[in-house]
């Protein structure tokens, strides 16, 4: 872990991308307060019996989001997640073996539900993959206010869970989860399961909803802050504060399990690679058997299979998201699939969207409104019809 600590400080990109990012933080900063915005976010959606249930039930049509101008700018929204006192849940933790020997780890909220349900409901979060349990407790602690049971979902590797194989989950490889949903159905015959996922979780989610289509045995979804073209997004060369972090994080995780993967990475290449292009070259191409990188990404693409997907879904992104700034949102999905709903609200920064502060989200307090909606909308007997799937070309 030393020789990782040196890398990552003594690298010229990373404090030239510090630099530049803090400079135009500040302008962008003073540019955001002087600047007033729509506070009714954009909605794209299909008309149909669902939509106009959602629409009323989770009062889309007026629902506000309008931080205080303090904490409006994008930045600010990204890093305060990091700054704010995390709630205090109790989890259990339980680790599942896959079939290849790997091992994941399943952390169950310790509840005692205030609102109990007829059914039993649980609501599976998956955070981003450098992120754990204790950055969705305010997420789960309302969810178990309402009477789900929570569980957060640690791919192999991350999340303080162990790595027993020389293998990373990628962001588009959804076995380990379809895995998962078996076992706890299996535990909990009758229950209904939901999923919330945030950033590259989403990337998960949506790659496990499309590869299994109907076979999926989820009830509905939500995306916080999804990244749908990881091919416009890891092919710039561009690079910010928020992207080498990230990559210094994902080393970091890497470089706690050097000895089980030092057969399938080379530990020098990647302390090299500073960009998301070389990373995935370095690690999952050769690690998933891929010839090139542009093959790794569009085996993992996010949408590759989205014509299969037959779940409610609502989409929650901020225009202002520094991540994934440029980025086109594809809002024609949203138009076309009866099933899809997207949520576009001009400030929010990546996966934020505080209100106020030590208070649950307000794309976190969507999220759960739109899943009992959802809910609601099916057990009176619903049905939800989906169009006919358009051709590849028109995505």
């Amino acid at each position: 872990m030393i020789w990782l600590a040196y890398s990552i400080i003594g690298s010229l990109p990373f404090y030239l991308a510090v630099f530049g990012t803090v400079v135009i933080s500040i302008l962008i900063y003073i540019k955001s307060i002087l600047q007033k915005s729509s506070t009714i976010p954009k909605l794209y959606f299909k008309e149909s019996a669902l939509a106009s249930h959602l629409l009323k039930r989770c009062r889309l049509m007026n629902r506000k989001f309008d931080p205080p101008w303090w904490i409006s700018n994008a930045h600010v929204q990204t890093i305060l997640p990091f700054l704010l006192p995390s709630e205090e849940l109790e989890y259990d933790r339980e680790y599942l073996q896959m079939k290849d020997r790997g091992v994941v780890a399943l952390d169950w909220v310790v509840q005692v539900s205030i609102h109990k349900r007829k059914r039993c409901t649980i609501l599976l979060v998956i955070p981003g993959f450098t992120a754990n349990a204790l950055s969705v407790s305010k997420l789960c602690g309302l969810a178990a206010h309402k009477g789900y049971r929570p569980v957060v979902f640690n791919p192999r590797g991350f999340g303080n869970s162990n790595l027993t194989t020389a293998k990373l989950l990628s962001y588009g490889d959804p076995t380990d989860l379809r895995q998962v949903i078996k076992y706890i159905h299996g535990c909990y015959p009758k229950a209904l399961i939901t999923m919330i996922g945030y950033g590259n979780g989403c990337s998960l989610l949506l790659s496990y909803l499309g590869e299994y289509g109907s076979s999926a045995n989820i009830c509905a979804g939500a995306c916080i802050s999804a990244c749908f073209d990881y091919t416009e997004r890891f092919s710039k060369d561009k690079r910010g504060m928020y992207d080498l972090l990230y990559l210094s994080k994902l080393k970091c995780t890497i470089g706690a399990h050097s000895k089980a993967l030092s057969n399938k990475i080379d530990l020098n290449e990647l302390l090299r690679a500073w960009s998301y292009r070389r990373f995935d070259e370095v690690v999952y191409s050769k690690m998933y058997g891929f010839s090139n990188v542009e093959e790794f990404w569009e085996r993992n693409n996010p949408l590759r299979d989205v014509d299969e997907i037959a779940v409610p879904l609502l989409f929650i992104n901020s225009l202002d998201d520094p991540f994934y700034s440029n980025i086109k949102i594809p809002y024609e999905l949203c138009k076309y699939y009866p099933q899809f709903l997207m949520v576009a609200t001009e400030k929010g920064g990546h996966c934020s969207f505080t209100e106020k502060i030590c208070d649950v989200t307000w794309a976190e307090k969507l999220a759960i409104d739109y899943i009992d909606s959802v809910l609601e909308f099916t057990n009176k007997g619903h049905t939800i019809k989906y169009g006919k799937s358009p051709s590849r070309s028109t995505i």
